[in-house]
């Protein structure tokens, strides 16, 4: 608690000193606490420090008392969300080291519950990348639609850590650009190739299909394989690594891209089958070592829709919030973010005690 009031009273408060009764900080903390025990919105935020008042007391000022939910609403649109950011930023740093995730997985979410109204406000759109070994977010950068991804992916990335790790991106990021920025950085990508990119996409698949057929008998191949079984779902995953693709490189100029990725994914699930297959562009060279690591990445990358955006929608009610002022709900999206990665640093003891006095309690209750 301590350190995050630290980190966050670094925040500069626009307002009028004579005109406000409640410090900026206690806001701010109040927020971040209240969305991490479960409130959604401005009224329950306001609710639930009020029936925590004496808890709030040890560590908050709290010259006015508990601000109304309204203070909460207009206070927080006034925080610079880029200031807010940067707090947040620091706040992951002191609890990683360099700030250094070996796989980073970027993807774009719309804050639905943003949207719509009277004014027909169109719904705030967040890239965030995400680390798939801690995870936590790393850094997000607000977007107004979906096509900007084009030009926030850059942006984010200029705010991230990258080296030594690697950048998975969907096939929004294929972009001469976006692969520029990550080699700069001294960072390596595996970005997925789709039919956006009709010509790469139809060379790099006509590519795979003449090795598997044996056409191509000098080229080096690197293949890797995993099974998984969960309950009554069974995967079997390959991932194909073919080294030196200077034609497509010549053709395409993708900077640093050394190897194509293909992965097929085989996923059986109540007597029932399908079979995906997915390409890459790769900066890797082609090795077996390399091979596995980039399974693992790619693999990695669907955490941030399973383990973050699904969370934020199902456990915080992220699309649920009717927070429609821009700067109030790009500021909620932070502390979502910044709640979902607390409540994962709980030790497991923690959880299950929980989870077992709850249950005991509910027990209790029926009886």
């Amino acid at each position: 608690m301590k350190e995050t009031i630290r980190l966050f009273g670094k925040l500069e408060d626009i307002r009028q000193p004579r005109k406000t009764q409640h410090n900026l900080v206690d806001i701010v903390i109040m927020t971040l606490i209240g969305v991490l025990c479960g409130c959604t919105n401005w009224v329950e935020i306001a609710t639930f420090c009020l029936a925590r008042k004496k808890l709030f007391m040890d560590y908050l000022e709290l010259p006015g008392g508990i601000p109304s939910h309204d203070t909460f609403n207009r206070v927080m649109s006034m925080v610079d969300p880029l200031a807010f950011q940067r707090c947040y930023q620091e706040w992951v740093s002191s609890i990683m080291p360099e700030c250094r995730s070996d796989f980073i997985s970027i993807d774009g979410k719309t804050v639905r519950g943003s949207g719509g109204g009277r004014r027909g406000l169109k719904p705030i759109h967040m890239v965030s990348a995400w680390s798939a070994e801690y995870g936590i977010t790393l850094g997000q950068v607000r977007t107004m639609e979906k096509s900007n991804e084009i030009v926030a992916i850059p942006e984010l990335l200029d705010m991230l850590h990258i080296e030594g790790s690697i950048v998975t991106i969907d096939a929004m990021g294929c972009q001469t650009k976006i692969a520029q920025k990550i080699v700069d950085r001294n960072g390596d990508y595996a970005i997925a190739v789709k039919e956006n990119q009709g010509t790469l996409y139809s060379e790099i698949r006509d590519y795979f299909e003449c090795v598997e057929q044996d056409t191509y008998l000098d080229v080096a191949v690197y293949a890797t394989e995993t099974m998984e079984k969960n309950r009554s779902r069974l995967e079997h995953r390959s991932c194909m690594q073919i080294d030196e693709c200077a034609m497509l490189s010549r053709f395409h100029d993708f900077p640093g891209a050394r190897s194509i990725i293909q992965v097929k994914s085989k996923t059986q699930r109540n007597g029932e089958g399908v079979q995906e297959t997915r390409y890459f562009l790769c900066s890797l060279p082609g090795s077996q070592s390399n091979a596995r690591r980039i399974a693992e990445s790619i693999r990695a990358h669907w955490g941030i829709e399973n383990r973050c955006h699904w969370v934020l929608d199902v456990t915080f009610g992220e699309d649920a919030c009717r927070t429609r002022e821009e700067i109030a709900a790009q500021n909620l999206t932070i502390a979502r973010k910044l709640a979902l990665a607390l409540a994962k640093r709980v030790p497991d003891e923690i959880v299950e005690q929980y989870s077992h006095n709850k249950l005991k309690l509910r027990r209790c209750k029926k009886h």
